[in-house]
C-alpha cells in the first residue's frame, strides 16, 4: 500500500492534468491506495441476491496479483486493477496488460487519459466521475442498494452542494466551482466532504459512448 505522500508525488507526475485531489480520492475509494488490488467482476447472470457484483483481492505482490489475474481470466470474467481499478476491457485501447497497470505510473497515466475524457465531454467533475466508474454521466449519480443506498459520487465524497462563503484550503477559487449568494453578492466556492468506505464500490462496467 503506498503511503498519501507517495500516491500524491506520483499523481503529480504520471496523471499531471488531473488535481492531485482529484485522483486520491479517486484512488483511496478503489484500491485504498494498493497499486495490486483487484476486482473480479461478476456477471450479473451469476450474481446472488443483494450481491455487489465484484470480488476484492489485495494481494501484497505483483507474483500472487498475476496469480489472481490468471484464474479470473481463465473463467473469462472482467476485472479492473491497480490504483485506480482500471478495467481489463480497456486494457487494449491503452496499449495496457494488467501486469504494464500492476506498475502505479502506467495506472494512472490511463486514469489520467479515461477521466480527461470523461471531464472534456460532460462537462463536470460529477458527470466525469460518474463516466469514469460506469462508462456514463448518469449511474455514478444513483443510489444503489448493494452499497448501503449510496451512489459512487457520494461515496467518493464529492458534495457539489456543499458550499461556504470562506472556501477550503483544498479547493482553489475557481469561477466553475463557485456560486453565487444573491443578498450577499459574494462568491460562495462549493466544497467537497471526503467520506471513504472501506470496500471496493465499482459497479456495472459499461463501454464509454
Amino acid at each position: 500500500m503506498l503511503s498519501t505522500s507517495t500516491f500524491l508525488a506520483l499523481a503529480m507526475q504520471c496523471a499531471a492534468t488531473v488535481h492531485p485531489t482529484t485522483a486520491q480520492d479517486v484512488a483511496k475509494t478503489e484500491s485504498g491506495y494498493n497499486p495490486y488490488a483487484i476486482a473480479e467482476i461478476v456477471p450479473k447472470s451469476q450474481r446472488k441476491p443483494g450481491d455487489k457484483g465484484v470480488i476484492s483481492y489485495f494481494p501484497k505482490n505483483k507474483n500472487d496479483a498475476l496469480a489472481i489475474v490468471n484464474r479470473i481470466e481463465s473463467k473469462q470474467r472482467r476485472y479492473s486493477v491497480g490504483l485506480m481499478q482500471i478495467t481489463s476491457t480497456n486494457f487494449a485501447k491503452y496499449g495496457m496488460t494488467a501486469e504494464k497497470l500492476f506498475s502505479p505510473c502506467h495506472n494512472l497515466s490511463v486514469f489520467e487519459k479515461i477521466i480527461s475524457d470523461c471531464y472534456l465531454r460532460g462537462g463536470s467533475l460529477e458527470r466525469a466521475l460518474s463516466c469514469y466508474y460506469s462508462g456514463n454521466f448518469t449511474t455514478g449519480t444513483k443510489k444503489e442498494n448493494e452499497f448501503n443506498s449510496t451512489s459512487y459520487i457520494e461515496r467518493i465524497g464529492y458534495k457539489p452542494n456543499m458550499s461556504y462563503v470562506v472556501p477550503g484550503t483544498r479547493q482553489g477559487f475557481n469561477g466553475k466551482e463557485a456560486v453565487k449568494r444573491k443578498e450577499t453578492n459574494v462568491i460562495i466556492p462549493t466544497q467537497i466532504v471526503i467520506v471513504y468506505p472501506s470496500h471496493f464500490v465499482r459497479g456495472d462496467i459499461k463501454p464509454t459512448q
